[in-house]
């Protein structure tokens, strides 16, 4: 049993090794084809709008991704025209965001590096954002301090953040997610492991208080992913269903989210905090 209080790179490169979720793009340019593709389409837009709105930003384009893992979101930043640097621990992983990067002709600049000690100057992002990093924290503020170092003034900074909830709009599908993994078991020949990696539960009210003492403003909370992750195996790296069964899920979910935005009047991946499968935090230096 993985007990330790943070994430480690072993986990997770073994989480990647020989699987065929490393194999993934979770980036598109033309029509998402999977629940996961869709997702990224969601952040992206949803960031790109809170950046729009956001009167104190500086509207510079220098961004950093940090515990960048594929680099998905990063794909869309750089498609349109920031410079991206992409940070992660392992450099096996920063392997597979570089081929990424590559196949898809787009820029950036990749370092290995550690969340809790960045070797980079202080006020050189414009954007700074993670997704799915924090909660693999038990002392949250020290990454926090080293995004927040980094950022310059006028920069905007957002932390996507998945706890580990149990009571969210995923416990209304998990009887799904049972039939899909017994009958995955009935058909597959070999099944790989994912190895354990810490995830805390904790809230933004853990969040924001660390953010206001470091000096971040006009921050701001929501939830958001208001869908449910359908497949066999939702646990890191998300395994996604045979193609046609994605692309039948995304037609539905996008109705949705369509329903959602008429409903609203919001950008469609917002929700209740404590709702969604993750939780937004954001603000400006």
């Amino acid at each position: 049993m993985f007990d330790n209080k943070q994430g480690d790179s072993a986990s997770f490169d073994t989480n990647w090794k020989n699987r065929e979720e490393s194999l993934y793009t979770h980036w598109t340019r033309g029509e998402v084809e999977n629940q996961i593709q869709l997702a990224f389409r969601n952040h992206w837009t949803l960031f790109s709008e809170l950046m729009k709105k956001e009167p104190n930003y500086n509207g510079g384009k220098r961004a950093l991704e940090i515990g960048c893992g594929r680099g998905s979101l990063s794909c869309y930043f750089s498609d349109a025209g920031f410079d991206c640097t992409l940070v992660d621990l392992s450099a096996s992983v920063i392997n597979v965001a570089k081929s990424i990067f590559e196949r898809n002709n787009l820029k950036a600049n990749f370092q290995v590096g550690d969340a809790n000690a960045l070797e980079i100057p202080d006020n050189s992002f414009d954007v700074i954002y993670s997704i799915g990093l924090l909660e693999h924290f038990e002392d949250i503020e020290k990454p926090l301090k080293e995004q927040i170092r980094v950022l310059d003034k006028g920069g905007i900074w957002f932390g996507y953040i998945v706890p580990k909830y149990t009571d969210n709009v995923q416990k209304d599908y998990e009887w799904i997610n049972d039939l899909l993994k017994g009958y995955h078991k009935q058909t597959e020949q070999v099944t790989v492991n994912k190895e354990s990696v810490y995830r805390s539960d904790f809230g933004s009210e853990r969040y924001v208080p660390i953010l206001e003492k470091l000096g971040l403003k006009n921050i701001q909370v929501s939830g958001v992913y208001p869908l449910p992750m359908i497949s066999h195996s939702i646990d890191f790296p998300f395994s996604l269903m045979s193609k046609d069964s994605e692309k039948a899920l995304v037609k539905h979910f996008e109705k949705m989210m369509e329903e959602n935005r008429a409903k609203t009047g919001k950008h469609p991946w917002l929700c209740e905090e404590g709702f969604g499968n993750a939780f937004l935090v954001w603000g400006v230096k």
